[in-house]
């Protein structure tokens, strides 16, 4: 969509798994979430946007462009994971067409990865079914959107 030439885009996909990785040496503590979407979800939410005068805010002409380049934003996301996964810094893939639940289990998964005083881990176990650390193969199986 033309936010970065070619030359800005090769400059990130090689830069940033060296990046996260002096973050994560430098002791923070990185968790990266991608929030998994169906198209029709998306574009279900995308109508209601349009139709709720509380909501036409957060609709931007690059959301309705963006349904036209579903096919390409799932190439690119698949060579982002391809590029960016990896053991410092893994991606964590959350089901996201229900939002509470997604939400929920964002902080459970959170809540679980994070050492803290009085932590209960088994009130905190996310839903391994909506929360679950990206492999290669679930973008084939059907764990991640096609």
């Amino acid at each position: 969509m033309g936010f970065c030439n070619d030359k800005e885009y090769q400059e990130f996909i090689e830069t940033v798994s060296d990046f996260e990785q002096l973050l994560v040496r430098s002791g923070i503590k990185l968790l990266k979430y991608y929030l998994d979407i169906s198209k029709k979800e998306q574009k279900k939410r995308l109508k209601q946007r349009q139709q709720d005068p509380l909501k036409q805010w957060k609709v931007s002409p690059i959301d309705m462009e963006a349904q036209k380049y579903w096919r390409e934003y799932s190439e690119a996301r698949n060579v982002m994971f391809a590029r960016t996964h990896h053991l410092t810094a893994p991606w964590t893939i959350v089901r996201a067409d229900d939002k509470q639940v997604a939400r929920i289990n964002i902080i459970k998964d959170i809540l679980f990865r994070l050492d803290y005083k009085g932590k209960d881990a088994e009130l905190i176990i996310p839903d391994t079914n909506i929360v679950f650390n990206y492999e290669e193969i679930y973008l084939h199986n059907g764990m991640i959107e096609p």
